[in-house]
Formats: structure tokens, C-alpha cells, sequence
């Protein structure tokens, strides 16, 4: 069972930073049929959690600790204990499909340039954006599978002859005196043959530390911890509260259905809902025709946080395309032989950054 949950870790995806080199430039001309098909962004979130998995093995001779050396709290069953040490949470950007726009110029124009982001999404027309976007690259797990112990070279001829276990943890709780009586007799001088100089000193001391440390295994166990990263990905669409994933302190990182792990939730709340289409009129009141042309987004906000237990562990709030609506800019606009315009969009939120024309 164990085995099972610990190796659940796979890799996914990742995403990378967006240069200007990213940066498709297409020339709507007869090659493009006059026309060009784009998208606009949608927000997910990422959310990163660390956590450590300590393995600890313990001793053959542990119930002996107390007994023989005065050690108490030595383990006395193997056991793997996982703690998360941190959770973060930042946005990024991908197409959102569903927003996906053909603008058509005609031939007898003069033909735009479009720039478009990874995925096609919009980010600038008749005029090149800078450097945009941002890094986040997903982190390769540390497979999290108990750590081996190291083999202990210590059990001489005179432990494996010894009858009992009691036996044995007495001579070998002997032998770790032995070794820290010959420490001290060094350290203090009272040998007949001190090391020759200060690097030999030095070995005689790791060496008889070795020893000691492989005789203590026996008692006292062995511990190592492992570090382990995971991303997990959520796509805001509306405001509501979902387990994100699960964690056991046995098990680790499980799956949001595995009810052996304590759930980690994620709640969005929309701080500013832009969703709504303002209805223009005419001079009588009615209201105008929906205008159509070239799409982009105005932004809602909205605020997205992690939770463990009702305590927040991780929170942010940040513009997001889903929580706002489309509004459109003119095709001729861009083709005007004279002044032609020229447009920058956010390829992260869809929004307009920048719109102007020649002088």
C-alpha cells in the first residue's frame, strides 16, 4: 500500500518563458487568404508545494538502546513521515479556446502585421511587442521511494557467535565504549604510540568516529529525508471552493479522491466582474448593434487562495480574461493607407495596452 501511494509522482508540462524570439510575426497578405485566425488568453493558476519525506530504519538491537547505552527515544519500527514545507501560488497564461476570433481585411487593403504570442494569442498589430511573458518551468520530482540503509560492516565474529540478540546488543554496546575509551586516550595523550603528525591525528579520530557511528546504527536506526516538489494546475472558470489535492503524513502527495490524505483546498472569489457586456445606445435609446472586429478582453480580478484545515496557506489576486468581457477594435483602423494604427495587447490578461496611429 505504501509503495503504491509513494510512487504516484509523474512529470508534466512545462511552460516557458516567452520571448520576443517566441513571438510569431504574420503578414496578413494573399498568402494568409486576407484574413487571420487568433485567440485570447485565459488565466490558470499554478500552485507549487514542497514537502520532505523522512524514511527511518530502525535498529536491530533497538530495543536494547535504553538498556545498554541510556538512549530512550531510539525508533523501534521502521516508519516514513511527510511534512509539506511550503505552497505557493502564482498566474499564468494560456489560449483559451473558446475565445477563438477570424478578423477578414479584404484584398484591396493595406495588409496588417499581426503578432502572435505562443498558442496565437493576440499580442500586437503593426507593431512588435518587447520581451513579455514569464518563467515556469516545472521542477523534475525527487522520487520519493524510502532511501536504503547503508550496510553496516561492524558485525564481527564475536556478535555473530553471541547466542541472543541480548547477547549481542551487550557486546556491541561494549565495543562503542571501547572505541570512545580510545578517543578520549588519544585526545588526552595516554598511548604509547600517538599519530605521527596533525593529518594523521585527524584520521585516527574519523576513522575510530566511523566505527562508532556504525555500531550506534544498530541501536539508534538510521534517518534520511528527501525533498519533493509538485505543480498542480487549476483553470478558474467560477467562483467556488475544490479539493486541490490531498496529503497524508504517510502516504505523502495523493490524488483529490484518495480520502487517506487531508484535503488542500482552492477558492476563488471574484473581486472585480467585468463579465457583463455594457449595452450601448443610440440617441433614442435603443441599443446599438454589437460591434465585431478585432476582439480583445477587458479584465475582471480575482482572488484565488489555497487552504489547509480553514487555515490559508497560500493566496494571490490578479486580472483574469475569464472574469471579463470581449470588446472590439475596427479592421479598417489598421489598414488605413495614411494614418494606419497600430495596437499592443497583454498576451497574459488580453487586454489593450497600447493604441495608436501615425501622425
Amino acid at each position: 500500500m505504501m509503495k503504491r501511494h509513494i510512487a504516484f509522482f509523474a512529470l508534466g508540462l512545462m511552460i516557458a518563458t516567452l520571448s520576443a524570439q517566441q513571438v510569431t510575426r504574420v503578414h496578413v497578405g494573399d498568402n494568409q487568404n486576407y484574413g487571420i485566425t487568433y485567440s485570447l488568453p485565459a488565466t490558470l493558476v499554478r500552485v507549487t508545494a514542497d514537502a520532505t519525506c523522512t524514511a527511518v530504519r530502525a535498529g536491530i538491537y533497538a530495543p536494547y538502546a535504553e538498556k545498554y547505552l541510556g538512549v530512550k527515544d531510539a525508533p523501534m519500527e521502521d516508519m516514513v513521515t511527510w511534512t509539506i514545507t511550503s505552497v505557493d501560488i502564482k498566474a499564468e497564461s494560456e489560449a483559451d479556446t473558446t475565445r477563438t476570433f477570424h478578423v477578414n481585411f479584404g484584398e484591396k487593403v493595406v495588409a496588417p502585421t499581426f503578432y502572435l504570442a505562443p498558442g496565437g494569442v493576440l499580442a500586437g498589430i503593426n507593431r512588435e511587442p518587447e520581451a513579455i511573458g514569464h518563467k515556469c518551468e516545472k521542477v523534475v520530482m525527487a522520487n520519493a521511494d524510502t532511501p536504503a540503509v547503508h550496510a553496516v560492516d561492524v558485525m564481527n565474529e564475536e556478535l555473530l557467535k553471541a547466542g541472543s540478540k541480548s547477547k549481542q546488543a551487550e557486546i556491541a554496546a561494549r565495543q562503542i565504549f571501547r572505541i570512545r575509551e580510545s578517543r578520549l586516550n588519544i585526545l588526552t595523550g595516554d598511548v604509547d604510540n600517538l599519530p605521527a603528525d596533525g593529518a594523521s591525528f585527524q584520521l585516527v579520530l574519523e576513522n575510530l568516529a566511523a566505527q562508532e557511528a556504525a555500531y550506534m546504527e544498530l541501536f539508534t536506526g538510521t534517518s534520511s529525508t528527501t525533498a519533493v516538489h509538485r505543480d498542480f494546475v487549476y483553470r478558474p472558470t467560477a467562483e467556488g471552493n475544490d479539493v486541490l489535492f490531498r496529503f497524508s503524513r504517510h502516504f505523502g502527495f495523493v490524488a483529490a479522491d484518495d480520502l487517506s490524505g487531508e484535503p488542500y483546498r482552492i477558492g476563488v472569489t471574484v473581486t472585480d466582474d467585468k463579465r457583463s457586456v455594457p449595452v450601448l445606445t443610440d440617441a433614442k435609446g435603443k441599443a446599438k448593434p454589437q460591434a465585431s472586429g478585432v476582439a480583445y478582453i477587458v479584465p475582471g480580478r480575482a482572488q484565488v487562495t489555497v487552504s489547509h484545515k480553514g487555515n490559508r496557506v497560500a493566496q494571490g489576486e490578479w486580472a483574469m480574461p475569464q472574469f471579463g468581457h470581449v470588446e472590439y477594435l475596427l479592421p479598417t483602423q489598421f489598414t488605413d493607407k495614411k494614418k494606419p494604427a497600430s495596437a499592443l495587447f497583454d498576451p497574459l490578461t488580453g487586454a489593450l495596452q497600447l493604441f495608436q496611429t501615425e501622425n
